[in-house]
């Protein structure tokens, strides 16, 4: 994780007056103690599972929204569950951990609609959608061990949700550049504001305690450094966020298909022809996706 994420440059006023601005807001969103507690207590393979589901348990809104996720058809489980450890039980601490996540990042940053042109619901079907095609490459590629592409592909674009809440009229100004120059929000953010999402978005991420590998996805998915030690991540969402684009699965911002870059292929050890054998799979996640977004939002 590089500390220039936060760190203001000052040969750019506009990108220093930005960072300086959200270092000094006092309500920026902040995730529940309970998400903060059960990623450290999951770090402890010892950890009982008794003890994860007794935290997640403090936090009764947490868990209804659990509950109820568990019990949609995202799942398709034969019976009702009705505790958090027989949901522990059934589908495993790992996909707990995704759920935990999903549900607080979505209640730490929720629904509410900014009048700026930038459509949240659709931006939530997307990272989703995202979340769950990187969880399905990562599962077949073998990257890491704990299953950590879904939450990634979930905040990869976290920073644009700061940009519409922070600096909502510099939003207006970026959507408009989108549709009138037909260019993707990544590029309109850099000639309005001098900075992307993505280092706003990795700011809002060291603030939470993220993982590194989960920092560096959000930092650098649109220009990958294979360099980075974390370098597998950040090319899973790049090439998980082509595909949601492809499939026009919510919105990012802007309709365009990003290219992939050349590293991507090399760093994943993946090819265009493992992407189409898998197709039918990909949109089975997709499908999947629609699915859950209506269990976090009902």
């Amino acid at each position: 994780m590089s500390s220039n994420i936060i760190e203001p440059n000052q040969e750019n006023s506009v990108r220093s007056r930005i960072l300086e601005e959200l270092k000094d807001v006092r309500d920026l969103p902040t995730l529940p103690t309970v998400f903060l507690n059960v990623m450290t207590m999951m770090r402890n393979p010892a950890t009982p599972m008794k003890d994860i589901a007794r935290t997640i348990e403090a936090d009764p809104a947490i868990t209804m929204k659990i509950l109820r996720l568990i019990n949609s058809s995202f799942y398709g489980l034969a019976k009702t569950v009705d505790s958090v450890h027989q949901a522990i039980v059934l589908l495993g601490a790992n996909t707990i951990k995704n759920v935990v996540i999903s549900v607080s990042i979505f209640r730490a940053v929720g629904q509410d609609q900014v009048d700026s042109g930038f459509d949240r619901t659709a931006f939530w079907q997307h990272s989703i959608g995202v979340g769950l095609i990187a969880r399905f490459l990562e599962k077949r590629l073998g990257i890491g061990r704990s299953e950590e592409g879904f939450i990634a592909g979930v905040i990869h674009d976290i920073g644009k949700i700061v940009i519409d809440k922070y600096l909502s009229e510099e939003l207006v100004e970026i959507m408009k550049l989108v549709r009138e120059q037909n260019i993707e929000m990544y590029d309109a953010e850099q000639i309005i504001l001098e900075i992307s999402h993505c280092e706003i978005g990795a700011f809002l991420a060291s603030k939470w305690k993220l993982p590194d590998n989960l920092v560096d996805a959000i930092l650098n998915h649109h220009q990958i450094d294979p360099e980075s030690e974390h370098a597998a991540y950040a090319s899973l969402i790049q090439i998980s966020n082509a595909i949601a684009r492809k499939y026009k699965v919510g919105s990012g911002g802007d309709d365009i298909v990003p290219e992939i870059e050349p590293a991507v292929w090399d760093i994943l050890e993946l090819s265009p022809e493992m992407l189409e054998e898998w197709d039918e799979e990909i949109q089975g996640e997709i499908e999947k996706s629609r699915e859950m977004l209506d269990a976090l939002i009902s």
